[in-house]
């Protein structure tokens, strides 16, 4: 017996679909589809939608319909994240969404999102880890408790630095380079919500990250011209290849910037800050390195649906 189904994550800066079958307690990815559509621009000081950025997610998921039509999925989960959890005004979405598509959003908690996106990824390994996804309004991080076994006992905190939220909030004109002062004030506010927030891991533990940033810092490391999944996952990041990549995106004017091999265009102007997150977290974790998975809230959103 086959079985399909979809899941589709609504974030700060991209939406995303994932179609996967179950044939035979196997699960094949069918199809991954990204739009960058900035849904969180302007929520970090404004805590609201504007309606610019809710036509360009509709505008996605007119899209990803008739993917879903293409391949006649009928069980799909949407989540909404880190921008409609900050947002006073959600139904601007969710309403249009329903009345335009017919379909139905959810907006989950920062500690969900950190649970499905360990689903995801756990199902591939057995290891202790410590997961990191840093996304475009929040970095989440899940780990097991001391001496808890894998997916038991699991810590989930959601931190609100993000790339979209770090940039519009520190940078002042990502279109240049970058000050050192704003990479400074980045870092410094990276490290208090760190220490206020306890992320800490003892040594046996080994990291691993997934998300729209750290994928794309493992494309750029790579030089992709086309994103490959099946080069990403598992792709080591060392501290010196995370200092690599900033000091030439720091260094480099967005107009070149959007043409750097593996950087998306539409990501070219807040990636830097990511990078910045990213090389401060391993700094507070005492880490080397960082392991890369392309597995994350979409595949624990389908294995929730075809377990």
């Amino acid at each position: 017996m086959i079985l399909r189904a979809a899941a589709i994550d609504i974030g700060t800066n991209s939406t995303r679909l994932l179609v996967a079958e179950k044939k035979d307690d196997e699960i094949n990815i069918l199809n991954r589809s990204l739009e960058i559509t900035r849904l969180g621009e302007g929520v970090d000081k404004s805590a609201l939608l504007n309606e610019n950025a809710v036509a360009r997610v509709l505008k996605a998921l007119k899209n990803f319909r008739e993917i879903l039509l293409k391949y006649n999925v009928e069980n799909i989960k949407i989540v909404g994240t880190s921008a409609l959890r900050d947002v006073k005004n959600a139904e601007m979405l969710s309403d249009k969404m329903k009345e335009q598509l017919g379909m139905e959003l959810e907006i989950i908690s920062g500690e969900k999102e950190a649970e499905l996106n360990y689903k995801g990824t756990a199902a591939a390994i057995e290891n202790k880890f410590l997961l990191i996804d840093i996304g475009g309004g929040s970095t989440e991080f899940i780990w097991p408790k001391k001496d808890g076994k894998l997916k038991d006992s699991l810590i989930f905190k959601s931190l609100d630095i993000g790339c979209v939220r770090m940039t519009e909030r520190f940078i002042d004109n990502p279109a240049v380079i970058l000050p050192d002062r704003e990479a400074e004030s980045i870092a410094e506010y990276t490290s208090k919500l760190l220490i206020e927030n306890e992320i800490n891991i003892t040594s046996d533990f080994f990291i691993k990250g997934v998300g729209g940033t750290i994928t794309t810092l493992a494309a750029i490391k790579l030089g992709l011209e086309k994103y490959d999944s099946s080069q990403i996952e598992n792709l080591s990041l060392t501290a010196d290849d995370l200092f690599s990549i900033y000091s030439k995106l720091k260094n480099t004017p967005l107009i070149k910037r959007e043409k750097i091999k593996g950087l998306q265009p539409k990501r070219a102007d807040i990636i830097t800050a990511g990078v910045i997150i990213l090389i401060t977290i391993l700094k507070h974790l005492d880490a080397d390195k960082i392991i890369v998975s392309d597995r994350d809230i979409l595949c624990g959103l389908i294995f929730e649906q075809l377990k």
